[in-house]
């Protein structure tokens, strides 16, 4: 926009990398991944929406300068990444129960839930830190085959009752978290459903990666008018994209390919041996960024990814008046103006 700098609101393109592993010992000489984990990252774009597979954007990425929308245009782009380790985290167990009465099934997963909170208390994890969540509380059947003269008649009958509750724990130090699991298992608690992270003051990390990002592009911008480019104030759009990426959406999971000994088919000794299946946190790679705070990490943190675009119209040169010579079917030569 012509005069002033706008402020366009974020624009989303969705750009999809799949990750993939590679594993080998003495034992396992060959692994396939199966990881359906994604990241996705939401980009701003200009007048012409185009998604990107992973080679042709890799492709566009030359010192920031990513594509020319028009011949008169240029777009600038700066992505950083922040890896901020958390400071709040929340684990989830779950407990099912089941007996002959509802007051019996009750009694039965309380006694398991009290004996883990009482753990709990001497780890320094209080009451205030922990939430019993009641999920549900339902009747359960079987069928019962009944016998007659000439054939048999299955009903279905009531068994018992089925109760289900989840533990909701907050804390603040992600090493206790093994302590957690072996207590949890010696109170029969066994379901480990998630772990979330939680950082603080999200925004900070925001902050620093804008600021970061302009630094790094005014520097561009610097080199590029070193090249004669006109990059005037007056026409150029600005926008910007942010993400936050947890842990727990990084998983990758693979599995290992096993062959079978020949001698063992001719011996007919063949044994199935189990496929084990292998889980690794797997951060988002770096090469895709212009700046990285805090490369290198020991342990799972949130990711905050920032974009920033600056799309620059150049002016376009003035077209020079020029005249054609036209000979008329008359047999006369005219000049005809060309604008």
């Amino acid at each position: 926009m012509k005069n002033h700098t706008t402020l366009a609101c974020i624009a989303l393109l969705t750009c999809t990398v799949h990750f993939g592993f590679a594993q080998h010992n003495d034992n396992q000489r060959s692994f396939k991944s199966s990881s359906s984990n994604a990241y996705r990252i939401q980009l701003g774009e200009f007048e012409h929406d185009k998604i990107y597979n992973t080679q042709t954007y890799a492709q566009q990425q030359v010192s920031g300068l990513r594509y020319y929308t028009k011949d008169n245009e240029m777009l600038f782009e700066v992505r950083s990444l922040f890896n901020a380790r958390a400071d709040r985290f929340l684990v989830v167990f779950n407990l099912t129960q089941i007996g002959k009465t509802a007051v019996e099934t009750d009694d039965l997963l309380n006694t398991r839930i009290n004996g883990f909170t009482a753990g709990l208390e001497q780890m320094g994890i209080k009451g205030g830190q922990v939430y019993i969540d009641m999920i549900y509380l339902i009747p359960t059947f079987e069928f019962e085959m009944e016998k007659k003269l000439f054939s048999k008649t299955y009903n279905e009958v009531p068994t018992g009752f089925e109760m289900q509750k989840n533990i909701h724990i907050a804390f603040d130090d992600i090493n206790i978290v093994d302590e957690l699991v072996t207590l949890a298992a010696k109170n029969e608690i066994y379901d480990l459903v998630k772990l979330d992270f939680f950082v603080k003051n999200a925004q900070a990390m925001y902050d620093t990666l804008r600021e970061q990002s302009v630094d790094y592009l005014n520097k561009k911008l610097a080199s590029f008018k070193k090249l004669n480019s006109n990059l005037t104030d007056e026409y150029h759009i600005v926008r910007e994209s942010s993400r936050a990426i947890y842990p727990e959406t990084q998983y990758s999971n693979y599995d290992a390919f096993v062959t079978q000994s020949i001698e063992a088919v001719k011996n007919k000794t063949i044994t199935k041996i189990r496929k084990p299946k292998t889980v690794a946190y797997d951060q988002i790679p770096y090469n895709e960024f212009d700046i990285i705070i805090n490369p290198d990490i020991l342990q799972p943190v949130v990711q905050y990814v920032y974009t920033l675009q600056v799309k620059y119209t150049l002016p376009e040169p003035e077209k020079k008046k020029g005249t054609y010579m036209l000979i008329t079917p008359n047999g006369d030569l005219r000049q005809v103006p060309v604008e």
